[in-house]
């Protein structure tokens, strides 16, 4: 392998965090044999990592604009290397077991909708997905015809995401329908200095997959919560409740007036764990997935209300798991924010 080789590789991999699954190592190695077998064939050198890189979409250099991927031909060579960044088995770091049941991509152009019908042995399933940009979709899976959609994925990224798939009891049988939508939604616009200006829709190469896993042995604990930020602009850190899925199901507060509460989870199911609200025995709208901090600034997102200053309001903040999660607890702590 060149220093030129190495580099590419480092240069892809070295300065990120972690991806969303342990097979960091033989996504390496999957990436160093398709260079050292485009160097056989091609009789090259490093001229071929460099042209790997390219068709990658990768920027070689700092502040490189990253190349468009504009024809057919293009679209399928990415989608198709893409797909080694989906390993056909991997083990997460709590001991869960994942093993990849069907594949399929969403290409630049043409349709924006595809579907996958999988074997379902009654094991939890996850969808996984991988991009090359520049991309500002949002593809959303679900099992066809049946019941809700899982979480969007997030931005553009050739880190693995996972998203749990939740199969109702109504789609019973032996297979599944598993559909990934990148279909454009809303309004097409980004608001900037309170004017809403439209944005031009882009759709990167998705490569998409179906996982099937086995939960570990016995659980694993998750690691320790960091502690919730004293101040989030003006309001400050009143109260903390913390506890652990699925023994803790909720927190309950006794409020007044304006108040603010913000999440925080660890575990390696931390983003799949969603909270709502219930207030005074009411559910409220309002509520979203857990926040997950690996590093750099807190993540806030701060959920406000305002509630009646002559009385006691009880709120209580519910926890729910989105698809499978048999030995795989995860930590939780809700802040309390006033003004």
């Amino acid at each position: 392998m060149t220093l030129p080789d190495l580099r590419d590789v480092l240069r892809e991999y070295g300065n990120s965090p972690s991806p969303a699954n342990p097979a960091r190592a033989e996504q390496v190695r999957a990436r160093i044999r398709r260079i050292r077998l485009r160097r056989r064939a091609l009789g090259g050198g490093g001229v071929v990592a460099v042209a790997a890189a390219v068709a990658l979409g990768f920027s070689l250099l700092p502040g490189t604009a990253e190349p468009l991927v504009n024809t057919e031909d293009e679209s399928t060579a990415v989608a198709a290397q893409l797909a080694d960044l989906l390993p056909e088995r991997f083990t997460a770091a709590d001991g869960a077991k994942y093993r990849r049941i069907a594949t399929t991509s969403i290409k630049r152009t043409g349709p924006t909708k595809v579907s996958v019908t999988v074997p379902f042995s009654g094991k939890p399933l996850d969808a996984g997905a991988v991009c090359a940009g520049p991309d500002n979709s949002a593809p959303r899976t679900s099992i066809s015809a049946y019941g809700p959609a899982a979480a969007p994925f997030g931005p553009c990224s050739r880190r693995m995401q996972l998203r749990p798939l939740q199969v109702p009891a109504a789609a019973g049988g032996t297979e599944l329908k598993v559909t990934f939508d990148t279909t454009a939604t809303g309004s097409g616009c980004v608001v900037r200095n309170g004017k809403c200006v439209p944005q031009k829709e882009t759709r990167g190469v998705w490569a998409l997959a179906v996982y099937e896993w086995t939960p570990p042995a016995r659980p694993v604990k998750p690691p320790k919560l960091k502690a919730l930020p004293d101040h989030v602009g003006k309001a400050r850190l009143a109260e903390t409740k913390t506890g652990a899925w699925p023994q803790d199901t909720s927190a309950t507060f006794k409020v007044r007036g304006k108040v603010g509460f913000d999440t925080l989870c660890t575990g390696e199911l931390a983003g799949d764990l969603w909270f709502s609200f219930e207030v005074d025995g009411h559910m409220e709208p309002s509520g979203g997935a857990c926040g997950v901090w690996k590093g750099g600034a807190f993540p806030s997102a701060v959920n406000e209300f305002s509630y009646p200053t002559d009385r006691t309001t009880t709120v209580k903040v519910k926890w729910t798991l989105r698809g499978g999660g048999t030995n795989r607890p995860v930590r939780w702590s809700v802040g309390l924010y006033r003004k």
